[in-house]
């Protein structure tokens, strides 16, 4: 997202999304048929309000850790597991904690988490380095705790996240787990991006072992691919047929719109770059609750189709964060070098647009071709399944909510046999270009099972529309 234009700095303050000392309500708003509305239960509805008026602590003392994770509340079939109105991390001791607020370390206001991935008893988190006080930018917490607001431990441990030095972590920004257990982390190298961008030291990834967090490899970019005012933000990783030291990762500039092609066989990396990788003009404003802001974010998102046994290539699903478009290209047109820059026409469109306000942050794709995405300008989380047409009649909405999916940043699917959409909602224009309201849950970790998600919508393979085709109304068609 592009900070530093003096547009952001026309806004109005937004009303406050959560009254003080009410419980917090999901104002959902099913649209007809192809979304959830509310069904949040008054448990689930009372246990935010208790824990604000301190009658139950978010830091619960229980050591037992419960079979399930906690279901703080529900939006659809979308269930809050933890919330924050500010992160704490957990530092070896109270006194540390002490020193590193006193030294401007740890500025407690200045922290945001942002990407999210899950593996089976730990949720990852990242905390991209905004502004100074950020002491850790790749944490953990467990994914089965009885706290409701636990403080995140960093990952691997406190000597990877040492200011001043880029042998450890820097400012990651999202990450992503393999099929074989390995944690691969796109570290952007970028630091006080909203006051002065500086590239601190040289974008890499990083692939930990999850069985022993060790560190298996470290790959910097090359100079050639850094370019001024770039930043790298998002990554997937491909592999197919299992073959784990075959894998590629392809990694995005959203602000230079280039993608970063790494393969892990060749250890070596290549740029490439296509005119469908910019920003969408028409799709550069925003307003979220009255917060008026531009961005010309490009190439953004990506998501691969599912590895089948009969098939050697995939597709690359992608689009820019500032564009209402879904766009896709074959993996085999990019794991070539060449390939890619001597054929024309490797990306194609797909479809319809989204239609107005249709700016999507993260995307995945679940093993039965079922695409999910944040619409961070809807509150919102949809979903198409592949085999149909990209039409807005083929879109469906799973959950939406002014208060629990304010700017939902992050989204993926784990691993387990069955399948769960892990989001989390971060409020990130209010945090840059506004303040977040300390007294608010601000942050929030969801889930739900991906077949209770697309129930009822039509995203559920067995509905379809007789006629696919919807006619364009209004504005719209300007989209």
């Amino acid at each position: 997202m592009a900070l530093a234009q003096p547009w952001f700095q026309n806004w109005q303050p937004p009303t406050r999304l959560l009254a003080e000392n009410l419980p917090i309500q999901n104002h959902n708003h099913p649209r007809g048929s192809s979304g959830h509305g509310s069904s949040s239960s008054n448990m689930l509805g009372v246990l935010p309000y208790l824990a604000s008026l301190g009658v139950i602590s978010p830091q619960s003392k229980s050591h037992q850790t419960p079979a399930e994770p906690n279901v703080l509340e529900s939006t659809g079939p979308l269930k809050t597991h933890y919330f924050w109105k500010q992160v704490n991390f957990a530092y070896p001791s109270k006194a540390d904690r002490q020193n590193a607020i006193a030294s401007g370390e740890f500025v407690q206001k200045n922290n945001l988490p942002l990407g999210i991935e899950v593996d089976k008893h730990r949720i990852f988190v990242s905390f991209p380095k905004w502004k100074d006080g950020t002491p850790c930018t790749l944490a953990t917490v467990p994914k089965l705790s009885r706290k409701l607001s636990p403080s995140f431990i960093p990952y691997p441990g406190w000597d990877w996240h040492n200011s001043g030095t880029c042998d450890g972590l820097v400012s990651v920004y999202r990450m992503q787990i393999d099929q074989c257990n390995r944690l691969w982390v796109l570290d952007s190298g970028q630091i006080n991006v909203i006051v002065k961008p500086e590239q601190a030291c040289r974008p890499k990834i990083m692939i930990f072992d999850l069985a022993t967090d060790d560190l298996i490899l470290r790959y910097e970019f090359p100079d050639e691919f850094i370019k001024q005012d770039g930043l790298f933000s998002n990554i997937a990783v491909d592999i197919q047929k299992n073959r784990c030291d075959d894998a590629y990762a392809y990694a995005v500039d959203v602000w230079r719109y280039g993608l970063v092609v790494f393969s892990l066989k060749e250890q070596r990396s290549w740029r490439l770059t296509d005119h469908l990788f910019y920003p969408d003009p028409l799709a550069a404003a925003y307003n979220l609750h009255g917060l008026k802001f531009e961005w010309t974010d490009g190439i953004f998102s990506l998501a691969l189709s599912p590895d089948l046994p009969d098939k050697e290539d995939r597709l690359l699903y992608f689009h820019p964060m500032s564009s209402f478009r879904e766009f896709y290209l074959k993996t085999s047109s990019i794991k070539n070098e060449t390939e890619f820059n001597t054929l024309k026409r490797q990306v194609r469109v797909i479809g319809e647009s989204r239609g107005k306000n249709g700016q999507a942050s993260a995307t995945a794709i679940d093993g039965n071709g079922i695409m999910f995405y944040s619409l961070v300008s809807k509150d919102s989380i949809g979903c198409w399944d592949l085999r149909k047409p990209y039409s807005r009649r083929n879109l469906g909405t799973v959950a939406e909510s002014n208060i629990s999916l304010v700017f939902p940043n992050d989204l993926k699917l784990d691993k387990e046999k069955r399948q769960s959409v892990w989001v989390i909602s971060n409020r990130l224009p209010f945090f840059l270009y506004s303040n977040l309201d300390e007294n608010d849950y601000n942050f929030r970790i969801m889930s739900a099972f991906v077949d209770e998600a697309i129930e009822g919508t039509i995203c559920d393979p067995s509905l379809s529309h007789l006629n696919t085709f919807d006619p364009v109304k209004g504005d719209s068609e300007c989209y």
